[in-house]
C-alpha cells in the first residue's frame, strides 16, 4: 500500500518551517530551503512507457547554500525534503492526460546498482498536462519516495555525493500517442530541501 504525505501533513511542515526560511531561531539556529531542478524532456508515440532524468547537483546546491550563510557542514543539525512542484513548459502538439507514477531512487554510479530504491514519489491519474502550465504545482508526495530523498540528504553531511534519478513509469494517456500524434512534452521538476544550522560554531 502506498502511504500517501498528504498535503494537509506536507502543508504543515512547509508552512512551519519555509515561513522560517533564512531566518535565525530563538536558540540562534538558522533555517535555510534551496531548490534543485531537473527537465524532463519526452516525445512519445505510445502511452505506456519508461523514462528517466538524473539529480546529480544536491551536493553543490547544500555547500553553495551554505557558503552563502558562512556556515559549514559541520554545523547542519538536519536536512530533509519539504516539498515537489511541477510545471510543464512545453506540451505539443494539443493537451494530454497521463496517469501513472514518479519513483525515485539513489544511483551513484550510472548504469550501476541502486543504492537505494526504488520508491514511488508521486502518483498522477488522469493529469493534464496543460494543467501544469504557469505557477508550479505542489505534489502529493508519497512516504517511501521521500524516505528515499532524506536518506540521500543526510548522506551529504558525511561528505557522499548522491545521485538521485526519477523514474517515469507512464501507464497510460489519454487520447493515445501515435506515429501520426506523437505526445511532447518538457517537465520542470523541483525538489526543495531544507536544513537547520547552528550558528556561531563554525569549524
Amino acid at each position: 500500500m502506498k502511504h500517501v504525505w498528504t498535503k494537509a501533513l506536507a502543508g504543515a511542515a512547509v508552512m512551519t518551517m519555509l515561513g522560517l526560511s533564512g531566518c535565525v531561531l530563538e536558540n540562534g539556529d538558522l533555517v535555510v530551503s534551496e531548490l534543485v531542478c531537473v527537465t524532463l524532456t519526452e516525445s512519445q508515440t505510445t502511452g505506456t512507457f519508461s523514462t528517466f532524468a538524473v539529480v546529480d547537483d544536491f551536493q553543490e546546491a547544500l555547500e553553495r547554500k551554505l557558503k552563502e550563510n558562512g556556515s559549514s557542514k559541520r554545523q547542519v543539525k538536519s536536512i530533509h525534503m519539504v516539498s515537489a512542484t511541477f510545471k510543464t513548459l512545453t506540451v505539443t502538439p494539443h493537451d494530454w492526460n497521463v496517469t501513472g507514477d514518479i519513483d525515485i531512487a539513489r544511483q551513484d554510479v550510472p548504469g550501476g546498482a541502486y543504492e537505494d530504491g526504488p520508491a514511488t514519489l508521486v502518483a498522477f491519474d488522469n493529469q493534464s498536462l496543460l494543467a501544469l502550465r504557469g505557477k508550479p504545482t505542489d505534489a502529493d508526495l508519497l512516504a517511501d519516495g521521500v524516505l528515499v530523498v532524506n536518506r540521500a540528504l543526510e548522506a551529504l553531511l558525511a561528505d557522499e555525493d548522491p545521485r538521485l534519478v526519477l523514474l517515469v513509469e507512464n501507464e497510460t494517456v489519454s487520447p493515445t500517442p501515435s506515429e501520426s500524434d506523437p505526445m511532447g512534452f518538457s517537465l520542470l521538476i523541483c525538489v526543495q530541501f531544507q536544513m537547520v544550522v547552528e550558528k556561531g560554531n563554525n569549524k
